[in-house]
């Protein structure tokens, strides 16, 4: 018996012969069937045959019933910051008005409403070069640090350049800066006195982001991690804070008193080697550790990617180039995503994007070229953009107050290679699917003799071909042959043998597509 389950093929589907000139042998082929066979999850650590799930998913999204088209990037801005993008942040003021900043080497930008950036620096910054700018909102400022400068700070859409934010006795510069309650934090610091401290977590005075003197009136002060190595990142949150060390992790809760906070270990051996891995959503924490993926509830941290994963991103990670690693959450599609230099990467350009899908617990890749990725927001209106709505004001639909006019739309966006701003609305990618490797009968090869693709595109167009790989043992290379084109009656013809077999479906890059679930495989 077969292991997969075989359905017989209809009439008009037997009739496999001369597809190009039209003619069909009308002698039914009464050996031929059909295997449905999943994509399934995609797992490139587990062994190919017998596992569950996809041996490739390139460029698709994990779905409940299967996967959907990663789009392209396509260019926003109309001009380019100077150099690479090294952080950024999408701002709201209290009108809910959406600004952008971000910073390079040596500047800090702000996109403006038209789509131009407009170089807000205090002075030239001297970013390392292996550094980076985190940025942080508290309460109607933006807080930018790189460490080699000053805290940087502005009033959100008021401010027309960063200025030095901190203006007390102690002025620390930091790599990390996070919002824990009613603080803002920074992590990792050197400041006049003791100098260099990558194990220190420094919070403000209550409500004031411009006072970092510790004082027990106005809260401030700091605590150095008593293990762990350095500070990677400190991800902030209303009730707690939750700070990644490079072996350990520590939950930061506010007591008050003399103690103002408290820090427990949740973690003593697992922490991160990648700063920027550690991106947060709710009350859910992600990382890389050097073990793989794993997510934290803020009590302990939990493997998501072992089996799945964690082999595939070691693998293809190009840890010369740690810094250039950055991570978004897309909360409308449940991903969170990690942006970083793989196989194939020049100079550290990070060229591979790992996507992860929280509420599926599922994953996938894509990739992409460009240099960083974050949570980004929809901008508002001016009095002059609204002339691309309409010219007379009498005709909007809103009132010029209305929050219709300020922007907020969330989905992510990024920096491409050419340092512009940049968005996921382009044509969708290239994408290749494959499904597990089966062995269609206990006994004897199996001809395989067309692939129907179960790719839905509502009526759209989009070039999908198919080819199959066989082969006779396990210990034989598996070998892609001569891929078909989806024909009229839905089949990509082709001519394989062997004894275990799978399938590639590949959608061309802008065809038009919604969902990938499957394929069919004809076997005779």
């Amino acid at each position: 018996m077969p292991i997969e389950a075989q359905v017989p093929l209809d009439g008009l589907a037997a009739r496999l012969a001369s597809y190009g000139a039209g003619l069909y042998d009308e002698t039914p082929i009464s050996s031929a069937v059909v295997i449905p066979v999943e994509f399934g999850e995609w797992m490139p650590d587990r062994m190919d045959y017998g596992t569950p799930g996809a041996t490739e998913i390139l460029n698709a999204m994990p779905i409940a019933d299967g996967y959907r088209p990663v789009p392209n990037i396509s260019t926003v801005s109309s001009n380019a910051m100077t150099a690479r993008c090294r952080g950024a942040i999408a701002a709201q003021d209290a009108a809910g008005n959406v600004y952008i900043y971000a910073g390079d080497q040596t500047s800090l930008y702000r996109l403006a409403p038209d789509l131009s950036f407009t170089d807000i620096s205090l002075a030239a910054y001297s970013t390392a070069i292996d550094g980076n700018w985190e940025f942080a909102q508290f309460k109607d400022r933006v807080i930018a640090v790189n460490y080699n400068d000053e805290v940087q700070g502005l009033q959100i859409g008021a401010s027309t350049t960063f200025s030095n934010e901190i203006n007390s006795s102690n002025t620390p510069r930091a790599r990390h800066v996070s919002v824990v309650r009613d603080f803002v934090v920074l992590a990792g610091t050197n400041d006049e006195s003791a100098g260099e401290r990558p194990e220190r977590v420094w919070w403000s005075g209550f409500g004031d982001s411009t006072d970092f003197t510790p004082d027990v009136e106005t809260q401030c002060d700091f605590n150095d991690m008593p293990q762990g190595g350095w500070v990677q990142q400190v991800v902030g949150g209303k009730d707690y804070g939750l700070v990644v060390m490079e072996r350990g992790i520590y939950r930061m809760t506010f007591t008050g008193g003399g103690t103002i906070f408290r820090f427990d270990a949740i973690e003593l051996s697992r922490g991160t080697p990648i700063p920027n891995s550690v991106i947060a959503h709710g009350r859910r924490v992600f990382f890389i550790s050097s073990e793989g993926v794993f997510a934290s509830d803020g009590l302990s941290s939990q493997p998501i990617g072992h089996e799945k994963v964690d082999r595939w991103f070691w693998d293809q990670f190009d840890e010369t180039y740690v810094s250039r690693v950055s991570a978004a959450i897309d909360p409308v599609h449940k991903l969170v995503v990690w942006l970083f230099p793989g196989t194939g990467s020049t100079a550290g350009s990070p060229n591979r994007i790992l996507i992860y899908n929280w509420a599926l617990n599922r994953f996938s890749y894509a990739e992409i070229t460009m240099d960083f990725i974050f949570l980004a927001a929809s901008q508002g209106y001016t009095l002059d953009t609204l002339d691309n709505v309409s010219t007379d004001i009498d005709a909007l639909a809103f009132s010029l107050d209305s929050r219709a006019w300020t922007g907020g739309k969330i989905a992510l966006g990024g920096f491409d290679a050419s340092f512009q701003y940049v968005a996921f609305t382009g044509a969708n990618l290239a994408a290749t699917l494959e499904t597990r490797e089966i062995e269609p009968k206990t006994h004897g090869f199996s001809d395989v003799t067309a692939v129907r693709p179960l790719v839905m595109t509502d009526g759209s167009s989009a070039t999908i071909t198919a080819a199959v790989a066989a082969r006779d043992r396990l210990q034989d290379a598996a070998s892609f042959g001569t891929a078909g084109s989806l024909d009229t009656f839905g089949e990509c013809p082709v001519t394989e043998s062997g004894r275990l077999v799978r399938a590639r479906v590949s959608i061309a890059a802008s065809g038009t597509w919604t969902h990938a679930v499957g394929a069919q495989l004809v076997v005779s």
